[in-house]
């Protein structure tokens, strides 16, 4: 279902203001992770100053002497641990600022970034041996739209202003505008022509369509937002196992919780 513009706007508003909420506890961390490298390129900076001011008038310490060449190699010394010193609280100010900032990982998480995905991603090989698997039925008229066919894994999503953690896509059987039921009236044919003419190992059109679905969710090579249905593009170039492309797949996923719009095939 296409949403209206003002239901985008309300939808957009309330997903910046629950993030950032999450975001300002995440500032004070990051200035305090900041304020500690300044400090420490501060403190650098003066011993640096203090050796050059040192060199500057070695005349007057005397190096050409034992004594003011002995005095010289414990004052250089005593700079070396100077410095080791300041790397070394720099160091572990950094490592508790890292700390600080994954103990909010439960708080991004709870806005939608972080949980691991359900359905892990399909292993990267040639179809076949990709072993597809089986998807659900649906009944012809739509009378169970919200049936899950399949789930897919699908990488991370970004285009222009927005984003999705990686996650699951689900295929439900969906209607005449979106799912199973919208890809095989609509695409089925296009599936169809290309598992018969250019891929005769694919065995039908629905195996074909899992491998290239997989695929193309769990390694996009492009991606696109249309910001008019609040909807991401995902496509990938497929190839036989031999290498010779055959097409590229387009699916289209919902911007907000990576559901499957549509999937096709094209070959121009």
């Amino acid at each position: 279902m296409v949403l209206t513009r003002r239901a985008r706007e309300v939808a957009l508003t309330q997903h910046i203001g629950v993030s950032a909420e999450t975001d300002r506890a995440v500032v004070p961390k990051l200035r305090q992770a900041y304020d500690s490298l300044v400090c420490g390129r501060r403190r650098l900076g003066a011993i640096g100053a203090e050796i050059e001011n040192a060199v500057a008038h070695q005349r007057a310490l005397g190096l050409d002497t034992p004594a003011g060449a002995r005095n010289f190699s414990r004052f250089l010394a005593t700079k070396a641990h100077d410095i080791t010193r300041v790397l070394a609280a720099t160091a572990a100010e950094s490592q508790a600022g890292a700390a600080r900032l994954r103990s909010l990982a439960s708080s991004y998480q709870a806005v939608g970034f972080g949980p691991k995905p359900q359905e892990p991603p399909p292993d990267p090989v040639p179809f076949p041996p990709y072993q597809p698997k089986v998807w659900a039925a649906c009944r012809a008229r739509g009378q169970d739209p919200d049936k899950v066919v399949r789930t897919f894994h699908h990488a991370p999503m970004s285009a222009r202003f927005r984003s999705l953690p990686a996650g699951d896509s689900v295929l439900y059987c969906g209607n005449d505008k979106y799912g199973l039921l919208h890809i095989q009236a609509k695409h089925g044919r296009q599936w169809h022509d290309i598992a018969d003419a250019r891929w005769p190992s694919a065995g039908n059109w629905r195996y074909l369509a899992d491998y290239a679905i997989g695929a193309t969710l769990a390694y996009p090579e492009r991606v696109e937002y249309n910001q008019d249905n609040d909807t991401f593009a995902v496509y990938r170039r497929m190839s036989l196992p031999d290498g010779r492309y055959v097409f590229t797949t387009r699916v289209i996923i919902s911007a907000r919780d990576g559901k499957i719009i549509t999937a096709f095939p094209q070959t121009t």
